[in-house]
């Protein structure tokens, strides 16, 4: 049997629908197990069954696998709610009087 051939950034991003740069970032922060050749970026096929196993409820994964989420408690009545960052104001630019 053969190895199956690690795929590219781009490859990923269009398998998962996201952008390329997404697929790098994860690779640098370590979310995502690749290698560099030379300047490139390699994720091989196991790697992204694994991350997509951990991330995904599908019954082909182990139930061991990384929960997808919190599941809502009875006393929150089934809702979740989401914080969000407080709105970042722009910067100013040295030397401007405004």
């Amino acid at each position: 049997m053969t190895t199956p051939r690690p795929l590219t950034p781009d490859m990923l991003a269009e398998r998962w629908q996201c952008s390329a740069e997404t697929v790098r970032m994860m690779v640098k922060r370590g979310e995502l197990r690749g290698f560099r050749v030379g300047r490139m970026i390699r994720i091989p096929l196991a790697a992204v069954e694994e991350h997509e196993c951990q991330t995904s409820a599908s019954d082909a994964c182990v139930a061991d696998s990384a929960s997808t989420g919190t599941t809502p408690t009875p006393e929150s009545g089934g809702v979740i709610s989401l914080r969000h960052a407080p709105e970042r104001k722009p910067k100013r630019k040295a030397g401007t009087d405004t």
